[in-house]
């Protein structure tokens, strides 16, 4: 939508000022996201206290874009997907994995396959999983803590793929090599 306003540090509601501040001076510009989550210092409060408990969970950093992207792509988040790829390319991540993700093709580590089928399923099912697939899951080295971190990881996309839908959020300059699109756009 096309009336959803985009914020800085000059116009923000006071209580996003702060979280502006920090990621601008994180990433060097205001990605256009959190430009808009601003206008709600909930949202913005929330969804960044999320992302800092996920990011220091018990999974690497490969796994932890795997979970992401698989969520970002079950979303459709166009953002999102560009987004996590550059932040992947960016820390090392394992780009194989996150390149089979974007162009929706089976993952050739069994152990992140496993992941983000687990994820996958735990998105499309809303959190209603057989045991079989825990037993497969669980089988591939995964934990219980590992279940509800990819529980906290939902609700932390679910808010930025949700906003990027809503407020039809535009991709930054500095993603725009990774953009992506549904495959049944291509």
């Amino acid at each position: 939508m096309d009336n959803f306003k985009k914020y800085n540090q000059d116009n923000s509601p006071q209580d996003a000022v702060d979280t502006i501040t920090t990621v601008t001076k994180n990433f060097g510009f205001l990605p256009n996201l959190i430009a808009h989550m601003a206008g709600s210092p909930v949202l913005i409060k929330s969804y960044m206290a999320i992302g800092e408990f996920f990011s220091s969970g018990s999974l690497t950093a490969t796994e932890q874009q795997v979970v992401l992207m698989t969520i970002n792509r079950f979303h459709e988040c166009r953002y999102c997907m560009a987004g996590h790829t550059m932040v992947s390319e960016m820390t090392g991540v394992d780009m194989a994995a996150i390149n089979a993700i974007r162009d929706d093709q089976p993952i050739g580590n069994q152990k992140l396959g496993a992941l983000r089928g687990f994820t996958l399923a735990m998105v499309e099912q809303r959190g209603k999983l057989s045991q079989a697939q825990f037993n497969v899951f669980f089988d591939a080295g995964y934990t219980e803590e590992t279940v509800l971190e990819i529980i906290a990881a939902a609700a932390y996309k679910t808010m930025s793929n949700y906003t990027n839908h809503i407020v039809g959020t535009v991709t930054d300059a500095a993603f725009i090599n990774n953009k992506w699109s549904p495959i049944n756009e291509r």
